[in-house]
């Protein structure tokens, strides 16, 4: 097989990981639900990190700045983007906080771009512009677009919010880094492993931590769920070490209409017009960001 087909093949397993991420949001609200903000996520790594046993990798074999720089970025994105859907009051506010984390498609261009030592040209900045507006959007009420209603949310849930922004900019990081540094090494089961104890910390440290409620259900959600989390980044990690990582950012622009759509229907928690026509904004606005990159010129 030539380098080409398995750069093809790694590219379209990673379009698979895109669709399994849209899950992401309403199954990990809902398990949290039951086991807590910061149970749920140490029992969901926990699993993932045993169902990847079989492809670990001698920490030898990985560069050592991919190593402990990728490490640093996975748990902390895991960790800002699992408690901000914790930490959101409602459903209603789970999916829109998992909105500002869909920004990270568009902020992914920009780091390639200055990765790639490439200027960022109008259609960049426009993008990642609009797909900010689109957050806003998907955040007013059915009456129309309101600037003060995101601040007001925002503001009144600043952990959540701030949290989910922070987020996609350390996956952004995080995707980047691992195109640039790992030299075609896989250290998902080291960082998915460092998430689970970093989230049992937490847990352990959490005084308020509510009891974890274990019934048939939630043990096959939990399992449902760990299989999602693990296929997606497996997936993923494939995609952005053996792929094309430009069509992975371009195709990564549906995530935030799947996602809206699964946690809508899983969470029961039917959205306005004016959500999807938000969450359609941000989908644009990281094309449109990516088709900047594709004509970004080299910087000076």
């Amino acid at each position: 097989m030539s380098k080409s087909d398995l750069s093809k093949g790694a590219t379209l397993l990673g379009l698979v990981a895109i669709l399994f991420w849209s899950t992401s949001v309403g199954v990990t609200r809902s398990t949290i639900e039951f086991l807590g903000r910061t149970g749920a996520p140490a029992v969901l790594f926990t699993v993932s990190a045993l169902l990847l046993l079989p492809t670990r990798t001698s920490l030898r074999e990985l560069p050592r700045r991919y190593l402990w720089l990728g490490a640093a970025l996975f748990v902390g994105y895991e960790l800002c983007f699992v408690l901000a859907l914790g930490f959101a009051r409602t459903r209603h506010e789970a999916i829109e906080v998992g909105m500002v984390n869909y920004l990270w498609p568009s902020l992914t261009v920009l780091c390639s771009a200055i990765a790639d030592r490439k200027r960022p040209n109008a259609l960049m900045l426009a993008g990642l512009a609009l797909a900010f507006i689109g957050v806003i959007t998907a955040s007013s009420p059915p009456e129309g677009l309101s600037l003060s209603r995101f601040f007001h949310n925002a503001a009144s849930n600043p952990l959540s919010y701030g949290l989910a922004f922070i987020g996609a900019i350390v996956w952004a990081l995080y995707s980047t880094c691992t195109k640039h540094m790992a030299k075609g090494k896989n250290a998902l089961w080291f960082f998915m492993a460092l998430s689970a104890a970093g989230f049992w910390i937490v847990h352990m440290l959490n005084a308020e931590r509510p009891p974890m409620n274990w019934t048939t259900h939630i043990v096959i959600q939990v399992a449902l769920a760990s299989a999602a989390v693990t296929l997606a980044y497996t997936l993923w990690n494939i995609g952005v070490l053996r792929g094309n990582i430009h069509v992975l950012g371009l195709a990564a622009n549906g995530t935030p209409l799947m996602s809206a759509l699964f946690a809508s229907v899983l969470l029961s928690a039917p959205l306005p017009l004016i959500f999807w026509a938000g969450a359609g904004l941000v989908a644009i606005g990281s094309l449109i960001a990516g088709v900047g990159l594709r004509s970004a010129r080299p910087g000076a």
